[in-house]
C-alpha cells in the first residue's frame, strides 16, 4: 500500500553529516525526516578515526594551508558541544583522549624542532618534557620527540548513538531509492521510497538533501545533473589487535606532508586494546593487496616500537573510499561542500570535524532562502523501522 507523507526536509543518508544536520533542522523548529537503507554510522562515520583534527596534519611541511586554515577552529565548536553548551549537547560522549600527539623518530627531532618553531598554525602545540610523554614512548630505546596537539579524539559510534537518541521518531529504514521523479525543471517532485514489497510511500518535501557519502554517487547518477558529482579517494586501513594495553592517539611525523602513521586506540568487544592505523601508510596502501598491507604494517610497527612485540598482534587491512565533492584536480577539498539544484542539495562534510559547521552554513543557507516551517505529515511512518546501528569496524573485521 502507498501512502503520501509531507515535510520540509528528507534527508538521505545516516552517517555523521546526515544526523547532525537532522538535529539542527528540528531544533530550528523544521519537520525534518532521514532515510538509511544500510546501517546508521555505517559508511566513513565507523571507519573514521574519530580525530577531530585542528588542521596540524596538514601543515607538516611547514606552512599553514587553507586546508588547515579552514578547519582551524573545528576542535572548539566540538568542545563546547561534548561540555554540554553548544549547538547538540554531546555531554555524554566519551572522549578517548584529549590531546592527539605528534612524535617523531631520532633522526627527525631535529626536523621537528624547526618545524613548530617558525609554525603559526592558530592552536595549541605544545612539546613535552619527557615525563610527560604518553606510556608507550617512555622506554629508553625512544630517542625521539613527542608534541602535545589540541585535538581531541572522541568515539565516533558513541557520537552516533547519541546523535539517533533525540530523533529516533524522525529516523526510517528503506530499501535502496529506486524511483526520483523529476519535473522539466530538473525539480524533485517526490520520492518514492519502501520498507518492504508491501510497504511503499511518496515523500513530498521542500528540500531534498544527500549525504549519503559514498552512496550519493548513485543517487546522482540517477538524477543524471553534471552539475552535481563526486569522487572516491580510497585507503586501506589497518587494524592491529593486541593484549597489551599501550593507549596511543598519535601522529608520527614523516618526510611528507602526510603523517607517516596516524594510530588511534579503541577496546573492542572482547576486551582487547584495537590499534588503527591510518595516515601514509593507508594512503599508499591502495596500491597494494590486503596481504600485502598487513605484512608492511607489521614491519612498520616493528620499526617504529623495536621494544614492543608484535608476534601475536591480529591484523587485518581494509578498503575504504573516502566519498568528496568533485575536485578538478582529484585532490581533497580543503573543506566541506554542499551544492544546490533546484529542490535537490548534495552535501558531503569532506572530513568529520567539518559535519557541525557544515550542518551550520546549511541552516544559514535556508534562512537566506527564507524557508518556512510547512505542512509535517510523517504519520504514516511510525510503524516502519529505524536502521540498526553499525558495529564498530574492527568487531566487523576482527
Amino acid at each position: 500500500m502507498k501512502t503520501n507523507v509531507q515535510t520540509d526536509f528528507v534527508i538521505i543518508g545516516g552517517g555523521i553529516a546526515g544526523l547532525w544536520l537532522l538535529n539542527r533542522l528540528r531544533q530550528s523548529g523544521y519537520c525534518a525526516i532521514l532515510l538509511e537503507s544500510n546501517t546508521l554510522g555505517g559508511g566513513q562515520t565507523n571507519k573514521s578515526q574519530g580525530i577531530i583534527h585542528g588542521g596540524m596534519k596538514f601543515a607538516l611541511q611547514g606552512s599553514v594551508t587553507s586546508a588547515a586554515q579552514a578547519i582551524a577552529a573545528m576542535p572548539s565548536l566540538w568542545q563546547n558541544c561534548l561540555q554540554g553548551h553548544g549547538d547538540i549537547d554531546l555531554s555524554n560522549v566519551p572522549v578517548l583522549s584529549k590531546n592527539q600527539f605528534l612524535w617523531s623518530t631520532g633522526s627527525l627531532t631535529s626536523k621537528l624542532a624547526g618545524f613548530f618553531a617558525g609554525l603559526t598554525l592558530k592552536g595549541n602545540v605544545q612539546e613535552l618534557k619527557k615525563k610527560d610523554f604518553p606510556d608507550i614512548f617512555q622506554h629508553p630505546q625512544f630517542k625521539g620527540q613527542v608534541y602535545s596537539l589540541d585535538e581531541i579524539v572522541i568515539d565516533a559510534n558513541a557520537l552516533v548513538r547519541e546523535l539517533v537518541k533525540p530523533n529516533q521518531d524522525a529516523i526510517f529504514k528503506i530499501d535502496p531509492i529506486q524511483d526520483i521523479t523529476l519535473d522539466e525543471r530538473g525539480h524533485l517532485t517526490a520520492l518514492t521510497v519502501q520498507a518492504s514489497p508491501l510497504q511503499s510511500m511518496t515523500i513530498q518535501a521542500q528540500k531534498y538533501i544527500f549525504t549519503a557519502g559514498a552512496g550519493n554517487e548513485v543517487l546522482l547518477n540517477q538524477l543524471k545533473n553534471q552539475n552535481l558529482s563526486m569522487q572516491r579517494r580510497p585507503l586501506r586501513m589497518v587494524i592491529a589487535k593486541t593484549d597489551f594495553s599501550y593507549p596511543l592517539y598519535a601522529h608520527c611525523l614523516g618526510l611528507s606532508a602526510v603523517p607517516r602513521i596516524t594510530i588511534t586506540t579503541h577496546q573492542a568487544q572482547d576486551g582487547k586494546t584495537v590499534w588503527y592505523m591510518g595516515g601514509q601508510i593507508a594512503e599508499e596502501g591502495v596500491k597494494h593487496t590486503n596481504e600485502e598491507q598487513i605484512q608492511i604494517a607489521r614491519k612498520e610497527l616493528q620499526t617504529l616500537f623495536p621494544w614492543l612485540d608484535f608476534s601475536n598482534v591480529q591484523l587485518t587491512s581494509f578498503l575504504i573510499d573516502r566519498a568528496e565533492a568533485l575536485q578538478a584536480d582529484g585532490k581533497r577539498p580543503d573543506s566541506f561542500y554542499f551544492k544546490e539544484m533546484e529542490n535537490i542539495i548534495a552535501a558531503w562534510p569532506t572530513k568529520l570535524a567539518f559535519a557541525p559547521q557544515l550542518a551550520n552554513d546549511l541552516i544559514a543557507h535556508f534562512h537566506k532562502m527564507q524557508i518556512k516551517p510547512g505542512i509535517c505529515n510523517i504519520r504514516p511512518l511510525r510503524a516502519w523501522p529505524i536502521p540498526p546501528f553499525a558495529k564498530p569496524v574492527w568487531d566487523e573485521l576482527l
